[in-house]
């Protein structure tokens, strides 16, 4: 018993003495304080980050291996069956009901990377244990994704970036997301991009029964979180 727990805790400082060579001594503070929030408090922290079209900072033109549309339900049901990709088949219904949207980056045949789209209402499952709705000219990315034989590319940005560009289309000119505090790899894509925080949100008590409290200036945006969420936004 005693070896496993001296085990575990090798592991642990090693992953996090990585973490603070990648990313310095304040992250990696920020790293295990969050761990032991979460470990003994059963406490997460997200950052809330906030994107307007008109602060979307210019990108460099991408690879042209790849390709970037929106998918098909029937495409998402497709590789929903390989597991390394990690969707949920049930988006392919939000698809055809024109609740979500997922936008890709394809090499070929190959989905290389991809960001999904809630608009209007996001069911708690799907943002940390709250429910969120925000204004109809809003978005909330849900989910995002690189496969590993394509990470490097950047594609994480570049897909934000010409997604929101395309749902401006529809009228849609701003993206909310939750993103874990000490998540440092995706915030620095974030504020590459042109986000802002907006505020952090804490769930306290687990995902089923949570106690959220949330950020007034992404309330003042017209972001609503659980109960005040409006479940037909």
């Amino acid at each position: 018993m005693a070896s496993s727990i001296a085990v575990a805790g090798s592991k642990f400082f090693d992953r996090l003495n990585a973490f603070r060579e990648r990313y310095g001594s304040t992250a990696a503070l920020y790293k295990s304080f969050d761990v032991v929030l979460h470990k003994v408090f059963r406490t997460s922290v997200y950052t809330v980050v906030w994107l307007d079209l008109d602060s979307l900072a210019e990108m460099a033109p991408p690879d042209p291996q790849f390709t970037f549309r929106f998918l098909t339900a029937e495409e998402v049901e497709t590789f929903a069956k390989d597991p390394s990709y990690y969707l949920s088949p049930t988006l392919a219904d939000g698809i055809r009901n024109g609740r979500e949207v997922c936008f890709a980056a394809l090499a070929g045949d190959r989905l290389a990377a991809f960001g999904c789209y809630t608009l209007g209402y996001v069911q708690p499952e799907k943002a940390a244990g709250a429910a969120i709705s925000f204004p109809s000219d809003v978005a909330y990315m849900s989910f995002g994704f690189t496969h590993a034989d394509f990470r490097g590319a950047r594609l994480h940005g570049l897909i934000m970036s010409m997604a929101l560009k395309e749902l401006a289309k529809r009228g849609v000119t701003k993206i909310v997301s939750l993103v874990a505090r000490t998540n440092w790899a995706s915030l620095k894509s974030c504020w590459r991009l042109g986000y802002i925080s907006v505020g952090n949100m804490t769930m306290v008590g687990g995902a089923k029964h949570a106690i959220g409290f949330y950020p007034k200036p992404a309330q003042k945006l017209g972001v609503r979180f659980g109960r005040k969420a409006i479940k037909n936004a």
